[in-house]
C-alpha cells in the first residue's frame, strides 16, 4: 500500500501546477483584498488607494501600494507587471505562494514570495504590521 501512496505522490508532483498568486478583472474593481495568511484577509478600497512604487533589488523586488491607513508590500519576482493592472484598478487580490513554487510558475507572470501590511498613523508613520 505504502509504494501505491508513493506512486501518486510522485505523479502529483510531476504534474505541472500552475502558481499565480494575484487575480485580475476585466474592468475596475472597487477594492483589493490582501491575503495575509493563516487565514487572515484585509480588503482596501481602491478609492483609498494614492501610489505605488517599484523597487528592484538583485534578483528580488519590492511592490508596495500606499493607501490612506495601510501600505501593502510585495516581494517576489517579475512584479513590475502588475503596475498597468494596478493603474487601471483590475488588480483584485493578492496572497504569496512558497518560494519552491517559483519555479512552477508562469514566467510571463509576476510571482509574489511574501505580502505583509503596514498600518499608517495620522502622521504617515508605520507603527503596526500584518
Amino acid at each position: 500500500m505504502t509504494s501505491l501512496k508513493e506512486a501518486i505522490e510522485q505523479r502529483r508532483m510531476a504534474e505541472p501546477r500552475i502558481v499565480r498568486c494575484y487575480e485580475l478583472a476585466d474592468k475596475p474593481v472597487a477594492m483589493l483584498q490582501v491575503h495575509l495568511g493563516h487565514g487572515e484577509k484585509l480588503v482596501l478600497p481602491w478609492s483609498r488607494f494614492h501610489s505605488a512604487a517599484h523597487r528592484s533589488t538583485g534578483e528580488n523586488e519590492e511592490l508596495a501600494f500606499l493607501f490612506a491607513k495601510h501600505e501593502v508590500v510585495l516581494r517576489g519576482v517579475r512584479l513590475a507587471l502588475l503596475l498597468p493592472k494596478i493603474a487601471n484598478f483590475h488588480l483584485a487580490c493578492v496572497w504569496s505562494e512558497s518560494v519552491e513554487f517559483q519555479a512552477k510558475a508562469d514566467k510571463n507572470e509576476a510571482f509574489i514570495g511574501r505580502v505583509w501590511v503596514h498600518c499608517l498613523d495620522s502622521t504617515g508613520s508605520k507603527p503596526e504590521s500584518y
